[in-house]
């Protein structure tokens, strides 16, 4: 990226070291002039996209974490529902297992963007964390609340995520 960017600043030099010698001369072509023009515009427009191209490599990373991670939760919330039936265990879990499991598949749609990429991964790192904690019995069920909020947090993202791509 260094190199790229080094490349664009030397072309644009260049030619404004040629457009300097040929004003000093008979005065620069409209053709020169032109590609000094071209030249300045390449350089302003890959600086510009700089900033998403040095984050690149981490909201790939995000990506990665937020695609596995919402697809592990989707196995775990399955193995819950096939385990307690197997186990005999009431029906009320299902209250709190089934919409999980059905939020995890919303959270497949979420996708790393360049902008909020850690906020994602790391949102959706707690939220599994506290459900793996509360479906082990090491918190409270109070804390289920927070964890209503976390899914709101995600159906949020979801949506704009849609709303952004439109």
């Amino acid at each position: 990226m260094h190199q790229e960017h080094q490349k664009l600043v030397r072309a644009l030099a260049d030619q404004h070291a040629l457009a300097d010698v040929q004003d000093h001369d008979e005065g620069v072509p409209d053709e020169a002039f032109d590609i000094l023009v071209e030249r300045a515009q390449a350089l302003m427009a890959y600086e510009k996209q700089m900033p998403a191209l040095l984050v690149e490599p981490e909201r790939v990373r995000s990506q990665k974490v937020i695609f596995w991670s919402w697809r592990v939760q989707s196995a775990v919330a399955i193995t819950l529902i096939v385990a307690f039936r197997l186990l005999g265990h009431s029906d009320w879990w299902y209250a709190l297992v089934v919409p999980h499991l059905v939020g995890t598949f919303c959270g497949w749609r979420i996708e790393a963007t360049v902008k909020d990429h850690l906020a994602r991964r790391n949102g959706s790192l707690a939220l599994h964390a506290v459900g793996v904690l509360l479906v082990l019995g090491v918190l409270s069920p109070w804390f289920i609340v927070a964890f209503l909020i976390g899914w709101a947090v995600v159906v949020t993202a979801v949506a704009d995520g849609q709303g952004a791509g439109k």
